[in-house]
């Protein structure tokens, strides 16, 4: 027999809840909010790292079954993510093709040279910035030149390679028809130093893999759809997810501002600094816009009902406490908050809130009769039952692998569980005196809506309609795990970023492939041994480009093999070249190649820009990066990649993507486990009969969330099953007090209460830029709505009408 409300366990409530056992306890909980204040304020005030995290890649589960696929995630994420990158750009004028093959300082005064001097000295001077390339100097350039001439003789493209091996002779059939060609330029002296001009092809090489750009006046140009484009990158001096950085942004945009009107030059700018400063701006507008509209429709519900300061004080109090130790234990637990977090947690306060309201309503009803103690008694066990559900479901996320859904389900746990012990500990006290006798607001209605549910045709037939339709619009559903529903993407900023991409070649995309080796120069050999693969996938299209180190420095093997054929090249076509361009002298080659090791190219200033490719040693392995442009089919590379071992193709959006898929399931699994447990609570604490009228409303009120959601137009995903687990455990809440409660009409007004403010809360989510918090606050909005709609399905009608008669 199932275990029923009975008159001992009516004695035991009534023993727990007496005058002094009330004030131990309001004094313990004082204790504990005190000390989550105190933590709270050593946390945030005394702090050198804000406690608030901004980087969305913090969310995201960390790869362990490969450790060196997630160390090279995070090394050329870390890299490219620092960097900044700003085009200047201006009208062409006639003749400036002509101009940009040269290197003198004839166009200083161009008003795009003028501004690029002057945003670079605005760039260093704001602090903001560890390292700006704007105008490169001579001793750079220097630097460059001297380190590639002086190894000239030891690398070769591999046109070149090719062209040694197979045709020698050709080479020099190349040589006189350069020395010929009036446009080519060669010069006597680039003939003495290098007479087969092999190092002229070979920087040519470098300098077009890695982009369009040439050197003009000491800045890097190009020329596009007759506009002259000035590149200048910048390096962060923090990371762009902190606040520190981002204050740099609205100086940015100022100067950006000032030079277009001063010198009628254009700025484009892209990194990842810009669109996590968007995405905060977002996050921080939409949680002081849930939260203010939150708060305000708190206050206008309260003065609106109960016509007093004391509930509107208690309800903020209740909310207030929720979100102080929330944030404090969430903060000590994961040692910054993440923004996404404190969005949803801005939403709570539509849940947190009902427990307040309850004890509040019967508050009002009871008017002078009213006894503090014997009103908490009379809500204990509800309020109870609905947080053990509401945890129950939390439980379900905090177990899952995924930090920014445990973070989540702590945040929210902890935000619950702290109104509930401020509503028992503290309200008996602070409510003790009575309200004002007057009859209940809307008394009259709530009669009317509770007479209407006595009807059979009105308890079955409004949720067997709502089942129905939601059951139909079901076989509509799509899924969508992509995880850059996560982010809103600006269409400013995306277009920026597109104009640059064409301009440099540089990508946003982080697929990659990781390749492992014993040591340093195995390391290379195998990047070489890809050469060809790569080269073939970018003829076919399916990449666009690619960028490794074997490009700039050949291992050790391929320097010895390069130097032999430039050795034979000397000797068997020297007084061929000579005698065909009459030169008095034979060329010569050095006797030995100065061979270059991966950690000596490293050291060098020129390795800078490419140092982000090679991840040192992880495991016991040398590994290093190689980055690819525009993967069109991911399935071939992947082939690649399963048949070497020593070969991961790395996306890290599609891996999160996958993941997001699997843990849907997983959230269905646990969901589906919650409700089993929630069950059997329920059939415990009730009959079979009671229990399925007390979790149909709310499985009805899932289904509908998803529906409507999906008759909206959107894709579900991994967060509008997040939504399920907060429409079942209000959704319980809202039966859960029909079915505890002695009151119907005081019960209908709190849920009625409650119901509008967490609407109100998740309603503004669903205005939300971010898909997923939109979509994520439809569900909601629909599923709250529904199990507030068929919550009444609840009533025991015949203990109803008995209870309300006396």
């Amino acid at each position: 027999m199932p275990n029923k409300p009975s008159s001992n366990s009516s004695q035991a409530a009534s023993h727990r809840f007496n005058k002094t056992r009330s004030h131990q306890l309001a004094v313990l909980w004082l204790g504990v909010v005190v000390f989550a204040t105190l933590l709270l304020v050593k946390q945030w005030g005394f702090s050198s790292v804000s406690p608030i995290e901004t980087d969305i890649l913090k969310l995201l589960p960390v790869n362990e079954q490969n450790p060196i696929a997630e160390s090279a995630f995070d090394k050329v994420t870390t890299s490219l993510s620092d960097k900044v990158v700003f085009v200047l750009s201006a009208d062409s004028p006639a003749g400036d093709r002509d101009k940009a093959l040269k290197t003198t300082k004839d166009s200083d005064n161009s008003a795009l040279y003028q501004a690029a001097q002057t945003f670079t000295n605005q760039l260093k001077n704001s602090g903001y910035f560890a390292n700006i390339t704007a105008e490169i100097d001579a001793k750079q350039q220097q630097q460059w030149a001297q380190y590639y001439f002086q190894h000239r003789w030891q690398q070769l493209t591999s046109a070149q390679r090719a062209r040694l091996e197979d045709n020698p002779s050709a080479q020099t059939q190349r040589v006189i028809q350069s020395v010929y060609n009036p446009f080519a330029g060669v010069t006597g002296q680039e003939l003495a130093n290098d007479p087969f001009l092999l190092f002229r092809d070979y920087l040519s090489q470098i300098s077009h893999s890695s982009s369009s750009f040439g050197l003009t006046n000491g800045y890097l140009t190009t020329q596009y759809q007759d506009k002259t484009y000035l590149l200048i990158t910048a390096e962060l001096n923090d990371s762009p997810y902190s606040m520190q950085a981002q204050q740099a942004v609205p100086l940015i945009e100022q100067w950006q501002q000032n030079l277009t009107q001063h010198y009628q030059v254009d700025v484009a700018h892209t990194g990842v600094l810009f669109y996590a400063d968007f995405g905060t701006r977002s996050a921080k507008s939409e949680i002081s816009t849930i939260g203010v509209f939150s708060l305000l429709g708190v206050v206008l519900l309260i003065a609106m009902v109960f016509r007093s300061l004391t509930p509107l004080a208690l309800a903020l109090l209740s909310v207030s406490i929720g979100l102080l130790v929330a944030m404090a234990v969430t903060t000590f637990v994961f040692g910054r908050v993440h923004l996404f977090s404190l969005v949803f947690g801005a939403s709570l306060i539509g849940v947190s809130i009902d427990y307040a309201f309850h004890f509040l309503t019967d508050r009002l009803a009871a008017g002078n009769k009213w006894d503090s103690l014997k009103g908490l008694k009379h809500i204990f066990i509800a309020i109870t039952l609905g947080l053990m559900t509401s945890l129950i479901g939390y439980l379900g996320l905090f177990i899952a692998p995924f930090p920014g859904l445990q973070q989540l389900a702590l945040f929210s746990a902890i935000g619950l569980i702290s109104a509930y012990a401020t509503v028992v500990a503290w309200y008996p006290i602070l409510a003790r005196s009575p309200s004002k006798p007057r009859q209940l607001p809307g008394q009259q209605l709530s009669q009317l809506w509770l007479t209407t549910w006595q009807n059979r045709f009105v308890s079955w037939g409004l949720p067997s309609a709502i089942l129905f339709l939601s059951l139909f619009a079901m076989t509509h559903v799509r899924y969508n795990d992509d995880i850059h529903q996560l982010q809103a993407m600006p269409a400013a900023l995306k277009q920026q970023e597109t104009l640059i991409a064409t301009l440099t070649g540089m990508q946003s995309s982080q697929q990659m492939l990781v390749v492992t080796a014993d040591d340093n120069e195995a390391l290379l050999q195998s990047l070489e041994s890809l050469e060809s693969q790569l080269n073939d996938w970018q003829d076919t299209q399916i990449i666009s480009g690619y960028q490794s180190l074997h490009r700039y420095l050949p291992s050790q093997q391929r320097q010895v093999e390069d130097f032999t054929l430039i050795q034979s090249l000397y000797l068997d076509q020297g007084k061929a070249l000579a005698k065909a361009l009459h030169l008095t002298r034979y060329p010569k080659i050095a006797e030995q190649p100065t061979l270059v090791t991966l950690p000596d190219y490293l050291q060098h200033p020129v390795s800078e820009p490419l140092r982000f490719l090679y991840l040192g040693e992880i495991e016991g392995q040398v590994a290093s990066v190689i980055l690819l442009k525009d993967v069109s089919d991911a399935a071939i590379v992947k082939a690649l990649s399963t048949q070497q071992p020593q070969i991961t193709y790395l996306n890290k959006a599609e891996e999160v993507s996958e993941l997001f898929g699997q843990y849907r399931i997983k959230i269905m699994e646990l969901l589906a486990l919650a409700i089993f447990a929630i069950a059997v609570i329920l059939v415990w604490r009730y009959d079979i009969k009671r229990a399925i009228r007390i979790l149909l409303p709310s499985l009805i009120a899932c289904l509908a969330g998803l529906a409507v959601t999906a008759a909206t137009g959107s894709e579900l995903n991994l967060f509008n099953l997040l939504a399920l687990v907060l429409i079942i455990g209000i959704g319980i809440d809202y039966t859960l007090f029909f079915a505890e409660q002695q009151r119907c009409h005081s019960t209908l007004l709190a849920i009625t209460l409650s119901a509008i403010t967490t609407l109100l809360s998740f309603g503004l989510l669903s205005l939300s830029d971010t898909h997923a918090i939109h979509s994520f606050g439809i569900t909601v909005l629909t599923g709250i709505f529904i199990a507030w709609l068929l919550s009444p399905l609840a009533i025991d009608l015949v203990q109803s009408e008995h209870r309300e008669s006396q």
